[in-house]
């Protein structure tokens, strides 16, 4: 069968944080593994419109359309959905994705134009879906409920069949590079301070067995930390190299120390096999996992930056996050980072359920404490799947939430310790103090290596001190 694999645009605003899917470059591998034709369309990186993406699906005449579903871009892959279904209804469409994982029955609920939704990792179920669809154009319930990770109708009812992660992600073949060319995404792609202009993406783990009540990792990709092969990472960086002219790659596991004896086994690979490319975690790595065996490693191995998830600078603030970090150990930790010549940005959280203003400015006084180099101000956002989002929706503090506010500098949700413009200012003014300093200012400068790049800090800076109101499209009631 020929497989169309979406990646919608966010409609209506601007998107500057694109970087290549790695789930449907996973999943791409997967179903040609099972003798299928699959073809990434990415919209959100070309800007393609929801009725170019129904035309391409219907002039080359695709069997299946899969889009892929992050909460903040929902009311925009509905849109992508009605298009395709209008000019193109004999296409099945399957959504996946984040947003797929945690609200199933809400995607076929209010986008009638889906007909399943894989709600988990795609690379077992969607070649199981697609068995059967190839035998009936309407499978019959019995054979869609023998397969995991799906959500069905029958009946006029959503069925939700039961959750199963891949138990061993070793034997996953390398992603499907050659359908979602890295080199063709945007120079920074996930970041603005990289050592090379050619970067990547890459996870070297699924999984997180940590159990931070603003964060939806554990229950995503399930509490069990899962490991690829060493050797097979090493491969891929290889390949990147080698047939993509990558120079630069971003693990972006949700913490690559999580267990420091896997993580020293990578990088000794990598040393031992002269792998000759540098590399970063832009979505960090925990305090309590940083010791100096591991980061001695990994700078040998190429790493020259992480970021670090402190989140608050309240004890208390943390304790209520179920973080479990000690912040009498933040700068010591950081000292580690700093002896071995790794950059690192602090990671923050303002506005945090039960968070005082004394305590966000606590935050704020710590930042400028610790040695750090650079440091990202994020409101605190309700996302699915997170234990706090599903006490504050069982609270009724979330009815008017709108999926399309949840995004990286929007303002998604205020608390009601502080009014919404006091809480912007602040998030404003926290990244004013950090960096017009001297010493701050020098090192990003030396960072800059292209007139390109300085322009690009321009452009990001701006939209995140004088965020763009956006404009509101269509809405999926």
């Amino acid at each position: 069968m020929k497989i169309l694999l979406v990646d919608p645009k966010r409609l209506n605003l601007e998107t500057y944080l694109i970087i290549p899917n790695l789930g449907l470059a996973y999943l791409a591998t997967a179903l040609r593994r099972s003798g299928h034709e699959p073809f990434i369309c990415n919209a959100a990186r070309d800007s393609i419109k929801p009725e170019k993406v129904a035309d391409i699906a219907s002039e080359n005449n695709f069997d299946v359309v899969g889009i892929t579903i992050f909460t903040p871009f929902f009311n925009s892959s509905a849109v992508y959905a009605q298009e395709i279904r209008r000019k193109y209804p004999r296409a099945r469409i399957v959504a996946g994705g984040p947003h797929a994982i945690f609200e199933p029955k809400e995607i076929l609920n209010k986008m009638p134009e889906v007909d399943y939704v894989a709600c988990g990792e795609g690379e077992e179920t969607f070649p199981l879906l697609l068995a059967e669809l190839e035998k009936k154009e309407t499978p019959d319930a019995s054979a869609l409920s023998a397969i995991s990770n799906l959500c069905y109708r029958e009946g006029g009812e959503t069925r939700l069949t039961k959750r199963e992660l891949i138990d061993d992600i070793r034997p996953l073949d390398l992603p499907a590079w050659d359908l979602h060319d890295p080199k063709k995404f945007s120079l920074y792609p996930n970041g603005i301070f990289t050592k090379k202009n050619k970067v990547a993406p890459l996870i070297t783990t699924r999984g997180c067995p940590y159990s931070c009540r603003f964060c939806a990792a554990g229950v995503a990709m399930g509490k069990k930390l899962r490991h690829r092969d060493p050797d097979s990472i090493v491969d891929e960086m290889t390949l990147l190299k080698k047939d993509h002219d990558i120079h630069e790659i971003q693990i972006m596991d949700d913490n690559f120390a999580a267990d420091a004896k896997f993580a020293m086994k990578v990088c000794e690979t990598i040393i031992r096999r002269n792998t000759d490319v540098v590399w970063g975690c832009p979505p960090g790595i925990r305090i309590d996992c940083i010791s100096d065996e591991l980061i001695s490693a990994m700078k040998r191995a190429g790493c020259y930056s992480t970021s670090l998830g402190i989140e608050s600078g309240s004890q208390r603030v943390l304790n209520l996050m179920k973080k479990r970090i000690n912040l009498n150990e933040v700068p010591e930790k950081i000292a580690i980072l700093k002896k071995h010549g790794i950059r690192s940005t602090g990671l923050f959280i303002l506005g945090y359920p039960g968070e005082t203003v004394k305590e966000m400015r606590e935050t704020i006084n710590l930042s400028l404490k610790l040695d750090i180099n650079r440091v990202n101000f994020f409101t605190f956002t309700p996302f699915p799947g997170s234990e706090i989002y599903d006490e504050l929706k069982e609270a009724g503090k979330l009815d008017n939430l709108d999926y399309d506010e949840l995004y990286i500098h929007n303002l998604g949700y205020c608390d009601d310790s502080i009014p919404e413009k006091d809480l912007i200012k602040l998030q404003r003014n926290s990244h004013f103090r950090f960096y017009l300093r001297p010493k701050i200012m020098l090192g990003i400068a030396r960072e800059i290596h292209s007139f390109t790049q300085l322009k690009i800090i321009f452009q990001r800076a701006f939209r995140i001190i004088f965020p763009k109101k956006r404009e509101r499209g269509p809405s999926v009631p």
